[in-house]
């Protein structure tokens, strides 16, 4: 910033120093003096102008991109702070997260870094003026207060401007991600073998373009609105600036200034009229930026509290938790609709048994695990391990003993290794443990067999990188989950974990299943009831309500949901 501030005021002071020496040289001209020395000094100062333009561009990245990479870095931990993740499905939140962090990509002249360029360069720039109105005000004081005064409804103007242009980007913003979703659909790879198979492509860019006019007319009507100020202004300012050089002109006639005094003058009022032009974009950015940084102190307010959620410790360190039980009591829960997924739910876990979770889509399975993981908050009732209460434990330290593999697990572009150790971070550089758990995963032969091994992305698109089948994902997955409990975890949550391996993968894991929960306490969610009935107790969740638990061959026995469910499916194998 220091460097930034020196930068400016010599930008703010060369165009100064260029009006005086041309008066100078004018007046030698005039007076038949020799002009050696001004026109040596005034090359001087025009390459000094010029070989300060390289250097002030290199300043105003470095500022720009040292000022967005903190604001970035603050809009990330603030977005990750939060204990849940209810406050990331809010639209207005996400809005407030691209407008903080987002648009640094996309626009990164009018971002925090931006805004804080432009600051500095809008004070050089007023310093200019004012030092030019001092160089007029030697010829004509009147004439260098109303070229001032002329100045300042432009300067308003371009503040109004800027508020209408941050105004429509705002009402825009959802549009504006929905439109890149779109574009992204047209080219990344994931999407690409169904936008092709369908024959997406006439829709896509029909749905684009709707978009982009939605945003492009509303940022049009900004700038018709604009214009008109525009006009109305510099008609209205035009006569102004006219009798400004008029009265200077005639002051020349009257033989006071000189030549002299007369070059300076109308150099200097030509400087003040330049800032006449009520576009403004270095007050673009500073009000854009200055908006953005409102966004993020907004987020760190509200989701983003310093000590808050997963930031620091808020009670109990929940290490070699569970020894007894984990306990639901009466818990309720909707995702703040209507109809409730959970409703006053009552369920035992206890320590170091395996229980199997079966039950129609939409049963509240996986927003059972959820609630488990702190990820939401129970609307009603409580969630306890031994006795104490989620919400009494240190989060982070809860966390760290549970190992889960959600349903729609993360596929890292990112190497192996990541893949696997994020399930432990803190021992990441183990190799002996993740070799370890690769082979009782069943990955150990393909992480061999990968062009890096566990350096190796996987994403095709990345040097060196390779992509896996859904069945060798869902390994790693398993993989990433077992680290975990290398690392110390006691829970570990199975939430479809053979969805997407064949017939055998599907029997290994079967076979094994005893063998990887040993001596953990184990939540199996699944539709395969081969899978469920190797679990020490399965309970059948319907309407929110546990409605039938015990081992699988008393629920078969019973006839109830469980029989008629597990009967559903082993029809389609007897023929």
């Amino acid at each position: 910033m220091i460097g930034l501030v020196l930068v400016e005021l010599v930008q703010a002071m060369l165009p100064l120093a260029v009006i005086t020496v041309i008066g100078v040289l004018v007046g030698r001209v005039v007076e038949g003096g020799s002009v050696a020395v001004p026109l040596s000094v005034l090359t001087v100062v025009l390459l000094a102008q010029q070989l300060l333009a390289p250097l002030r561009s290199a300043v105003h990245f470095s500022v720009t991109r040292r000022v967005d990479g903190e604001v970035r870095s603050r809009a990330m931990e603030a977005a990750c702070r939060p204990a849940g993740i209810g406050a990331l499905e809010d639209h207005a939140t996400v809005d407030l997260l691209s407008l903080a962090g987002g648009n640094i990509d996309r626009h990164w002249y009018a971002t925090p870094g931006g805004a804080a360029v432009a600051f500095v360069a809008l004070g050089g720039r007023y310093l200019q003026v004012v030092a030019a109105a001092l160089l007029l005000a030697g010829v004509s004081v009147p004439v260098a207060v109303g070229l001032l005064v002329a100045a300042l409804p432009c300067f308003v103007l371009c503040r109004r401007w800027a508020g209408l242009r941050i105004g429509a980007h705002r009402d825009t913003h959802g549009v504006g991600r929905a439109s890149r979703y779109t574009s992204g659909m047209a080219n990344t790879p994931a999407y690409a073998k169904e936008t092709r198979m369908f024959g997406l492509l006439g829709w896509l860019l029909g749905r684009f373009g709707g978009q982009w006019d939605e945003i492009a007319y509303a940022r049009l009507a900004v700038s018709r609105v604009a214009v008109r100020r525009i006009v109305t202004l510099l008609v209205a300012v035009a006569p102004l600036v006219a009798m400004a050089f008029v009265a200077v002109g005639r002051t020349a006639l009257d033989g006071d200034p000189d030549a002299r005094g007369l070059a300076v003058a109308f150099q200097a009022a030509l400087l003040i009229v330049a800032v006449l032009d009520p576009r403004g974009d270095e007050v673009y950015q500073l009000d854009f930026g200055l908006a953005a940084h409102d966004a993020l102190v907004q987020i760190e307010a509200t989701i983003g509290r310093p000590g808050g959620g997963d930031g620091g410790s808020r009670g109990r360190d929940a290490a070699g938790l569970p020894s007894r039980e984990i306990r639901f009591s009466g818990v309720s829960f909707s995702y703040g609709s209507d109809s409730p997924v959970l409703e006053d739910l009552d369920l035992m876990v206890p320590a170091g048994s395996s229980l199997a979770i079966v039950g129609m889509n939409g049963a509240g399975k996986t927003t059972l695990v959820k609630l488990l993981a702190g990820l939401y908050e129970p609307e009603a009732g409580s969630i306890t391990v031994d006795g104490v209460p989620l919400g009494e434990l240190d989060l982070a330290s809860w966390r760290r003993q549970l190992a889960v593999i959600f349903q729609d697990f993360v596929r890292y572009e990112l190497p192996v290794s990541d893949n696997v150790a994020f399930g432990g971070f803190h021992r990441a550089a183990d190799l002996e443990s993740l070799e370890r758990v690769a082979a009782r995963a069943g990955v150990a032969d393909l992480v061999a067999s990968l062009p890096r091994g566990w350096d190796t992305p996987l994403a095709r698109h990345y040097t060196g990188g390779a992509d896996l089948s859904g069945g060798q994902w869902q390994r790693i997955a398993l993989a990433r989950a077992l680290f975990a409990v290398e690392a110390g975890a006691q829970v570990l949550v199975l939430d479809e974990p053979t969805a997407n391996l064949d017939v055998r993968a599907e029997a290994e894991l079967f076979e094994e299943f005893l063998d990887l929960t040993t001596g953990l306490t184990t939540i199996l969610i699944s539709h395969r009831f081969s899978t469920v009935r190797h679990a020490d107790r399965i309970c059948v969740l319907a309407g929110g309500r546990v409605v039938e638990q015990g081992n699988h061959d008393d629920l078969v026995a019973a006839g109830g949901r469980y029989a008629e469910l597990f009967n559903l499916q082993a029809a389609r194998f007897r023929g």
